[in-house]
């Protein structure tokens, strides 16, 4: 598969009665590509990355992801996609807080379609290279540091081995030098996905691929490259 990601003539209003229209007329991403994409607060970031893991039904245009298009898939199927396909990391972490840090690595697992046996292995795997501890996965999430459960978030986000990681700001709460580490960890361990970043950042965009702003997006496609 050439991209992972392609997009022509999207265009998505919020509602009828708002002025917020995002329109993207050509992006796409290679597949293994790691990507930057950058932009101001409210500028309908986080509404494309919805749009792209079928979170957000709402437009017009064409979509497809891993070769799918996403129109012709009904909710329930969008659901059972991004659980078998996307990682996704969120600003806020989304961690169940009375699961343990294991347990909530391993919830991704139950929301599958193709049910494959949990690989120990790959767990092991996992958490070594993120610095979790055997320990610190018994403890439960509310108990865990900012850091700590940032990590945990990136676990779930990893396991599997999904051909597609959305991450969503995830780098806000972070001090420099953490956000710094944070994401050499998370690109090493991410090596064989494509992986889509948001931040409004700029300091780390020159760890990635391909570095945009939502609105060089907007206005001309994926042909604004930054390298």
């Amino acid at each position: 598969m050439l991209h992972s990601l392609s997009i022509k003539d999207l265009v998505f209003t919020w509602s009828k009665q708002s002025d917020f229209t995002l329109r993207i007329p050509k992006w796409q991403v290679k597949t293994g590509e790691k990507v930057f994409l950058h932009g101001r607060s409210g500028e309908g970031k986080s509404t494309l990355l919805n749009l792209i893991s079928g979170i957000e039904n709402r437009y017009t245009g064409d979509i497809q992801v891993l070769g799918q298009d996403m129109a012709k898939l009904s909710q329930r199927q969008k659901d059972a996609f991004r659980a078998n396909n996307i990682g996704i990391i969120f600003q806020q972490f989304n961690l169940l807080p009375y699961l343990s840090a294991e347990q909530n690595i391993l919830l991704a697992q139950r929301f599958r379609s193709v049910k494959q046996a949990p690989s120990s292995e790959e767990l092991a795997s996992i958490c070594e290279r993120l610095e979790l501890s055997s320990m610190l996965l018994k403890q439960k999430a509310n108990e865990l540091s900012v850091g700590q459960q940032q990590r945990v978030a990136v676990a779930r986000a990893l396991y599997g081995s999904p051909e597609l990681i959305i991450a969503d700001e995830p780098t806000s709460a972070l001090d420099t030098q953490t956000r710094e580490q944070f994401i050499q960890l998370l690109l090493d361990c991410a090596q064989s996905s494509t992986v889509i970043f948001v931040s409004h950042d700029l300091s780390l965009a020159s760890h990635f691929d391909q570095q945009l702003s939502l609105a060089q997006l907007q206005q001309q496609g994926s042909e604004i490259h930054v390298a």
